[in-house]
């Protein structure tokens, strides 16, 4: 079985909404300015290149360069200086050979024409418009796309019911380790662990609902999560990235992080909710059962449990065991639910493959 992989498109989407956000704002810029008329048959084409430049300088530092840990004014002051630079070599360069491009001038001549007519403009609007993407880039990240969508579509603003997956994702002895590590360093792992769970959950296709203090709470529609198996193979893609990372962790922090997960499919009501910090919700007793099932895990002696609803909806694989557990009665339920541990078999199969 092959294991779910990140779409190329949400693997390199922060540099595509860098090469659109850019391009626009160069286009609407050239439009402003009317570059079309100093460059003939270039257009508006010069404007949307620096754009798109600007966006891929924003993405290589944002991404490349961390500053979390230091002073906000002095990050400020160091970003405005490393951009302001950036801007100035790409605007003399580009505008360089655009000039060559439309036959006008020689370069000299082109040169020194935009450096007494445009470039203090071309400059000033360059440095706002990284300014304004990487607001756009920090506000996407903490709302995602998803956000967008359902409040410009108006959907969920008023409470729809759906079929949806849930699981729940704990950090095991959470209360030990974080006795152990002190609460900052205790909260910068499970900063790094949710860092690191990223490319399982894009490989998944899951939604992050909520993150509640050491446990991050997963979502599928029920079709998404259902099809390959991706709401069972995204624990197992989870543990792997840990596993993959365990030298990190050993170093940094003197332990591997273990964590346990419940799942649980049903009905639940979906709703836009707060005026002042707008979110969307899901209510009903889905949550509570997969919590329940969750919790169930150090009584089960196993770090993946999940219901009957979830079993009996998933084909039979050869790299996944499941083991019935029996019909447990969960705390605030009226009737027992089956529950079924869960154990991948991939590393076996692999193996045999290979001999």
């Amino acid at each position: 079985m092959a294991l779910p992989k990140i779409p190329f498109f949400r693997k390199y989407s922060i540099f595509f909404k860098a090469v659109i956000v850019g391009g626009i704002l160069g286009l609407l810029y050239g439009i402003v300015t009317d570059t079309s008329s100093i460059y003939d048959h270039l257009g508006f084409l010069p404007a949307i290149v620096i754009g798109i430049a600007i966006g891929f300088i924003v993405i290589v530092f944002e991404n490349g360069i961390k500053l979390n840990q230091y002073p906000f004014l002095l990050v400020m002051l160091l970003k405005a200086v490393v951009y302001g630079i950036s801007i100035f070599i790409l605007l003399i360069l580009f505008m360089t050979g655009f000039t060559e491009l439309s036959g006008k001038h020689i370069y000299k001549e082109g040169l020194i024409m935009y450096a007494h007519n445009r470039l203090a403009g071309d400059f000033f609007f360059s440095l706002g418009a990284s300014v304004f993407l990487i607001l756009f880039l920090e506000v996407s990240s903490l709302l995602s796309s998803r956000f967008f969508y359902n409040y410009f579509t108006g959907r969920y603003h008023r409470p729809v019911q759906e079929e949806r997956i849930f699981m729940f994702v704990d950090v095991k002895s959470s209360t030990t380790i974080a006795e152990e590590l002190g609460d900052i360093q205790y909260s910068q792992l499970l900063q790094d662990l949710f860092n690191d769970f990223t490319d399982g959950i894009l490989a998944s296709h899951a939604e992050i609902y909520q993150y509640a203090g050491d446990e991050i709470i997963l979502t599928w529609k029920t079709a998404q999560g259902l099809k390959a198996r991706r709401c069972l193979y995204c624990f197992y893609l989870l543990k792997e990235i840990i596993h993959a990372k365990k030298e990190y962790y050993l170093q940094t922090y003197n332990l591997v992080p273990k964590f346990k997960a419940g799942m649980h499919m049903g009905t639940a009501v979906t709703a836009w909710v707060g005026k002042i910090k707008k979110e969307i919700v899901y209510h009903g007793d889905l949550l509570n059962t997969t919590a329940r099932i969750q919790s169930t895990c150090n009584e089960l002696e196993h770090d993946f449990v999940i219901s009957e609803a979830i079993k009996q909806n998933l084909h039979d694989d050869p790299d996944i065991t499941y083991n019935l557990k029996g019909e447990i009665l969960l705390r605030g339920k009226a009737q027992p639910l089956k529950l079924f541990t869960v154990d991948f078999n991939l590393e076996e199969s692999k193996n045999a493959a290979e001999n």
